[in-house]
């Protein structure tokens, strides 16, 4: 091919730069084809002048530096295409977590086990005055989830829980009954979360750790421990009992 002809065929307008749609890169793609096309035409172009022992003209120098922009025009579209696409994937990824999510949760409610029910709902983030899956506090996840999975109707504040609920010595307590704490963040009971088992109880701890498993016997909460209450028939607390899974 003639450098006369190749400048002919280059010597075509740029197409408008609108990163933002997908026809951008089809007009570019008409034009100048792939990166890898573009700068092989650029190099030909600058080896052709060379072979023939001879500066390159203004045309041709104009060609070759709209090359270049066309390549660079190119490149910029392809970088921005690819972090939609990524970012798209992570959002559909994240969407296929919080529905299986949804569907565990759901699935855990109508399973009349409130300790599988609260188990499922971990990592659910802490809301002072949150009543829903949107967000909890302490005595409205217990209330939550007492009310969902065990059909059975609470107070909404943590002290009114407390005084609400059947008392339960520590040594004979079960999966299903409340634990109460005291003087956490205010004088009096502050908090209470569900007996799992095993020396564990779930809970919505605070703002920073949301919805969590976490050990009744450590130091903090043998301190603040308030005593337990059991608000469960037999039957439900049996269901509780049973290995999580």
């Amino acid at each position: 091919m003639s450098l006369r002809v190749l400048t002919a065929l280059l010597s075509k307008p740029l197409p408008a730069s609108n990163s933002s749609r997908p026809s951008s890169l089809c007009s570019s793609r008409r034009l100048g084809g792939s990166l890898v096309a573009l700068g092989a035409a650029a190099s030909l172009l600058i080896s052709l002048a060379a072979v023939q022992a001879r500066p390159m003209t203004r045309r041709e120098e104009h060609v070759a530096n709209r090359l270049v922009r066309l390549a660079r025009h190119e490149q910029h579209i392809q970088a921005r295409q690819a972090a939609h696409a990524a970012h798209l994937a992570t959002i559909q990824a994240r969407q296929q977590v919080a529905r299986a999510r949804l569907a565990t949760q759901n699935q855990a409610l109508t399973s009349g086990n409130v300790v599988m029910a609260a188990y499922a709902f971990r990592g659910t983030r802490y809301v002072m005055g949150g009543t829903s899956r949107s967000g909890f506090d302490c005595s409205g996840f217990v209330r939550y989830i007492l009310g969902n999975a065990g059909g059975v109707s609470l107070p909404r504040t943590a002290a009114d829980q407390f005084w609400h609920a059947q008392p339960v010595a520590p040594q004979d307590m079960e999966p299903g009954d409340l634990v109460f704490f005291k003087n956490t963040y205010k004088r009096g009971i502050s908090h209470v979360g569900i007996y799992a088992g095993s020396g564990r109880f779930i809970h919505a701890a605070n703002p920073h750790r949301g919805v969590r498993m976490d050990d009744l016997n450590s130091a903090y909460y043998q301190h603040h421990f308030a005593g337990a209450r059991r608000v469960l028939p037999e039957q439900m607390r049996a269901l509780a009992a049973l290995p999580l899974r």
